[in-house]
C-alpha cells in the first residue's frame, strides 16, 4: 500500500496462478484518502457523487428502467464519449446469490476485460456479439459502425445499496502497481446464465505483499458510486494499464453477524469519435 494514505485494515485477498488459488495478506488502504492524490487515469478508479432514483432495489424491472438510463448519462458526463451503452445492472445480494451463484460477492483477484474486448465487441459471429445487440439498439449504433470508434472504453460503475459496513465491501488495486507481466487471461464461458465467452484476467501474487497498492472506500453511502476502468484503447495503444484489479473482502473491522453486502454494479461500454 502506498504509505501516503492512511491504512484501513489488514486483510486476505485470493490471487491465482497456474497451480490454484493462493491466498495473500495485504494492507488495504483508505480510498477516501488516497484519491486526493491518485489520479484517475492512473490508478484507473475514483469515487462520484450521484443519488439514484430507484426505490427499489430488488425489483429488476424497475432497476432497469430507472438506473439504465442515470447511467447512460452518468457516463457521458464523466468521460465525454458520443455514446454510451449500458450493460444490465447486475445486483449482487443473498436474494439474487441464491437465485445465481455467480452473483454473490467475487473473492478473487481480476479484472474483467483483457486485450481481446475490443476485437470482440466488433466481431458479430462472436456469442458476445447478442449479449451487446440491446444496449445497440438503444444507441442507434450498429455493431458495424465500432471499428470506427477512435477508442472504446469499458467503465464499471459500483454502488452499495445495503448496509454502510458489509461483511465483503469492494478493494481496488492501483492499476499503476500491477504490470502486465502480473496477469494472466482466462477464458468465461458463461456468466449468470448467458453464453458470453469472454476472456478476463486474473493476477498472480506479488512477491512482496505490499508491491500491489489496494484501496477501499470504507462505509459507502447509496448516493456514492465508485467508477473503475476495465479496458480503454487508448491506454492500450500508449502501452499504459487499461485493467483495474479488485475483489471482494472480509473485513475485519465488522463482526461476524455484519450484513451481507448488496451492492450493483454497472457496465458501460464508452465509444468515442463516432
Amino acid at each position: 500500500m502506498n504509505a501516503s494514505a492512511p491504512p484501513y485494515c489488514r486483510a486476505t485477498l485470493n490471487y491465482g496462478n497456474e497451480e490454484g488459488p493462493q491466498s495473500v495478506a495485504v494492507t488495504i488502504g483508505d480510498a477516501r484518502e488516497a484519491i486526493k492524490t491518485l489520479q484517475y487515469e492512473s490508478c484507473g478508479f475514483t469515487l462520484l457523487e450521484h443519488r439514484s432514483q430507484v426505490n427499489d432495489w430488488q425489483d429488476a424491472m424497475h432497476v432497469a428502467d430507472v438506473h439504465m438510463a442515470e447511467i447512460k448519462q452518468l457516463a457521458l458526463d464523466h468521460t465525454g464519449c458520443d455514446h454510451a451503452l449500458v450493460y444490465p445492472p447486475l445486483v449482487r445480494s443473498p436474494q439474487t446469490a441464491r437465485e445465481i451463484a455467480d452473483y454473490a460477492p467475487i473473492e478473487f483477484v481480476h479484472s474483467d476485460y483483457t486485450d481481446d474486448y475490443r476485437a470482440m465487441i466488433e466481431d458479430p459471429e462472436r456469442p458476445y456479439g447478442a449479449f451487446i445487440a440491446p444496449a445497440l439498439e438503444t444507441t442507434g449504433v450498429t455493431q458495424e459502425e465500432i471499428p470506427g470508434a477512435d477508442r472504446v472504453m469499458m467503465l464499471q460503475f459500483w454502488r452499495n445499496i445495503g448496509a454502510e459496513w458489509p461483511d465483503y465491501p469492494l478493494a481496488l488495486c492501483d492499476a499503476n502497481t500491477v504490470p502486465r507481466s502480473h496477469l494472466y487471461s482466462f477464458l468465461v464461458p458463461e456468466y449468470g446464465g448467458m453464453r458470453l465467452e469472454f476472456e478476463a484476467f486474473g493476477v498472480h501474487p506479488p512477491a512482496d505483499p505490499d508491491e500491489h497498492h489496494w484501496y477501499t472506500f470504507p462505509g459507502l453511502q447509496h448516493d456514492e458510486v465508485v467508477a473503475f476502468r476495465t479496458y480503454d484503447s487508448r491506454c492500450k495503444e500508449e502501452n499504459r494499464p487499461f485493467w483495474t484489479p479488485h475483489s471482494a473482502f472480509r473485513d475485519p473491522h465488522v463482526g461476524a453477524d455484519a450484513p451481507q453486502r448488496e451492492s450493483v454494479e454497472m457496465r458501460v461500454l464508452c465509444l468515442f469519435g463516432l
